[in-house]
């Protein structure tokens, strides 16, 4: 019973606190600098910034990865190796 008590107490008391808590204002964000580019200008310029070689690699590596990925249909077996052995008995009868 006093565990029941000492559970309600302390549900009771974070419950009160996160209330109290949930009334304050969320702390503001920081303004982003303006000299932060924006994401959908900087991406190209950093694709652009890599040598021609490396772009080529990444893509063809990209695109042997994907289809690799998609050729093999899921399976949908779910067992491991240890799984498919027979189980342990323990130590043969003497």
């Amino acid at each position: 019973m006093s565990f029941l008590l000492r559970a309600a107490l302390v549900i009771g008391t974070l419950s009160y606190f996160a209330l109290r808590e949930g009334r304050q204002a969320p702390p503001a964000l920081p303004p982003v600098p303006a000299s932060v580019p924006d994401l959908a200008q900087a991406l190209p310029a950093a694709w652009n910034a890599v040598p021609p070689e490396a772009r080529e690699r990444v893509a063809r590596e990209g695109l042997a990865e994907l289809s690799r990925r998609l050729s093999v249909p899921p399976s949908q077996d779910t067992l491991a190796e240890a799984d498919r052995r027979p189980a342990w008995r323990g130590a043969e009868g003497r």
